[in-house]
């Protein structure tokens, strides 16, 4: 792993425009864009699965105070309370408690999901991956005093602020991102287990992954006030109390530090190498295979394959806050960093592109000329020319059909001279080359003219 002298000059020279993935000139220290962005707090921590961690603390625990945030400041942890909640649910799979692919319906007492003449069930596995067309919900958190309970979440009555929870898409035709799902998966596995849901992930997840510094309980932050960073506004305006309480622990509600992030996307890691003690391979590949095909999310986990880039894991944002916590397999390691503003978006995203150039490692071995020549096919029919001139590619679209050399990088990548694009020539066993062909950190694939379906 780096050393922690690396991680700082990285700080030091983060880049504001991430969307090319490349460098560019326009480079600024982390304080300046916590001034900038108006984020008063910031933690990070960088990990390996050998077990090396360095983590660091930079501003304060809430605008206009001194009291500094630590590597111990625990800060809301948003959705990635959905990846933590996901390999609970997966250690209840894996112990035969639960089944992916049962009917909810088959460990819901306390509350059901309201019967739609003709629909499906729903099941487990549609929740973790939010395919189960449930209510489009985003949690806004409560005051302490005024927070409903669960099934008051889920029923939408009392003092909720979110609509009762029903099936609003046919379940497993689509993704839909919403915390809803979580909201049931919540409430299904303490109906299961009949365990509050704070103690069952304290027990099955925190305690094992040594997450000293983390809790799903709401009461957590009112326990240990002065290491606990205050969420604020857009504009610097602190959110009154600090911070809000969220009933919907599954979705929203673990409380937590960078340091017991990463913790956990490497024990997944492990996990999928068949080195971890806690979940099994299979279980752990589930996690990282997309639900639906062509998608971006697993069991619980975001996931980004894009430009030879491989990591895993998770976003969020509640009111207040936000955070990722992610892990690139290919060199095992994590970075996880976290926020007390909802304008700490834009730097987060500079400093995860900074660990995507330190920790994306997969090298793209250069296809031979002779075998990626040809037409390629984009979506609409858009076609794309590949040919071989003087020794080099060139490349001709139908929005420039006058053929341009394309530049050969050492890793096996070729870029279009004055645009922000890069081509790429992959193969999957013994089948034709397809093309990608990335723009703005967005990869699409153009296949071989001839492969084209009829």
């Amino acid at each position: 792993m780096d050393s922690p002298q690396d991680w700082v000059s990285l700080l030091g020279q983060l880049d504001r425009q991430v969307s090319s993935g490349r460098l560019s000139p326009d480079i600024a220290a982390l304080p300046d864009l916590m001034s900038s962005y108006d984020v008063p707090g910031v933690s990070i921590a960088v990990g390996h699965v050998s077990g090396q961690v360095w983590a660091a603390g930079f501003g304060v625990l809430a605008g206009g105070t001194s009291t500094p945030v630590t590597r111990s400041t625990a800060f809301a942890a948003c959705s990635i309370s959905k990846h933590v909640a996901a390999f609970g649910a997966l250690l209840l799979v894996q112990a035969g408690v639960l089944d992916l692919d049962a009917d909810i319906d088959e460990y819901l007492t306390s509350w059901r999901l309201p019967d739609r003449e003709g629909q499906h069930g729903v099941t487990v596995r549609q929740l973790l991956a939010h395919t189960a067309g449930l209510s489009d919900t985003w949690y806004r958190g409560y005051a302490a005093d005024r927070a409903p309970s669960l099934v008051q979440v889920l029923e939408g009555s009392g003092a909720t602020t979110t609509p009762p929870v029903r099936r609003t898409l046919l379940p497993g035709s689509r993704f839909r991102y919403s915390g809803s799902h979580y909201s049931v998966l919540q409430q299904l596995m303490v109906d299961a287990t009949g365990t509050p849901f704070e103690e069952l992930l304290r027990t099955l997840v925190l305690e094992p992954l040594a997450m000293a510094d983390s809790s799903f309980d709401q009461r957590f932050p009112h326990q240990r006030p002065d290491q606990v960073a205050h969420g604020h506004h857009v504009g610097g305006t602190r959110v009154p109390g600090g911070w809000r309480t969220q009933p919907e622990l599954a979705a929203a509600g673990l409380w937590s530090t960078p340091t017991d992030l990463l913790r956990l996307d490497l024990e997944i890691a492990r996990a999928a190498s068949g080195d971890s003690k806690l979940l099994t391979r299979d279980l752990a590949i589930q996690m990282w295979t997309p639900q639906i095909t062509g998608g971006a999310y697993g069991l619980g986990t975001e996931l980004d394959e894009r430009g030879g880039r491989r990591r895993f894991g998770h976003t969020g944002l509640n009111v207040g806050y936000t955070c990722f916590s992610y892990v690139w397999p290919d060199s095992g390691t994590a970075v996880a960093a976290m926020t007390n503003s909802e304008d700490g978006w834009e730097l987060l995203v500079s400093i995860r592109a900074a660990a995507d150039r330190r920790y994306a490692t997969t090298r793209i071995t250069a296809a031979p000329l002779g075998d990626v020549t040809g037409r390629y096919v984009l979506h609409d029919d858009y076609a794309i020319d590949i040919a071989v001139a003087d020794g080099q590619l060139t490349f001709a679209a139908a929005a420039a059909p006058q053929p341009v050399v394309l530049l050969a990088d050492p890793d096996g990548r070729y870029r279009h001279p004055g645009l922000d694009l890069e081509v790429r020539f992959v193969r999957t066993d013994d089948q034709p080359y397809v093309l990608e062909l990335r723009q703005e950190g967005v990869t699409q694939i153009a296949r071989p003219a001839t492969a084209q379906p009829e």
